[in-house]
């Protein structure tokens, strides 16, 4: 699985926990959104041990310090940790649960707004310099990775 794959994966889990919040179902949208942090984790921390040593031997890139991508990564697992929150007090089927249900949705835009401009910077920065800097055999090593390590 190649590392845009692993991005369409989380992408594909992140629309079915979307899916099921809009269907009222509260354990389906908390079992999903747990499927997708637990494989953005793994995915992150691919990234910063394996990815980011090998991508700070091209450093400094403008617009592309090894800084930002780690910052873009805490500040992604604040916005599904708020996500995470809001399934407190969600009831959707109660009073002002569908109102509640739109704030959330309003919410994870913004998260979503936050994910696709980390991606575009991941595929045009980060991916196109590692292609550059990582010699044959890193190139063999981190393709070899199971999926889950990517």
């Amino acid at each position: 699985m190649s590392l845009l794959d692993v991005h369409d994966r989380l992408d594909e889990l992140f629309l079915r926990h979307q899916e099921a919040v809009l269907l009222f179902d509260v354990e389906l949208s908390r079992a999903t959104l747990d499927d997708y942090e637990r494989e953005l984790v793994e995915h992150m921390r691919f990234e910063e041990d394996a990815l980011f040593p090998i991508y700070e031997r091209a450093l400094p890139i403008a617009g592309g310090g090894i800084d930002l991508f780690r910052n873009e990564h805490q500040k992604l697992l604040r916005y599904v940790a708020g996500i995470r929150k809001s399934f407190e007090t969600l009831r959707p089927r109660e009073t002002g649960g569908p109102t509640r249900i739109i704030e959330l949705l309003d919410f994870e835009a913004k998260f979503k707004n936050l994910l696709k401009h980390h991606d575009l910077r991941e595929r045009n920065i980060l991916y196109p310099v590692l292609d550059r800097v990582a010699s044959p055999a890193e190139t063999r090593a981190l393709l070899s990775r199971p999926p889950a390590e990517a």
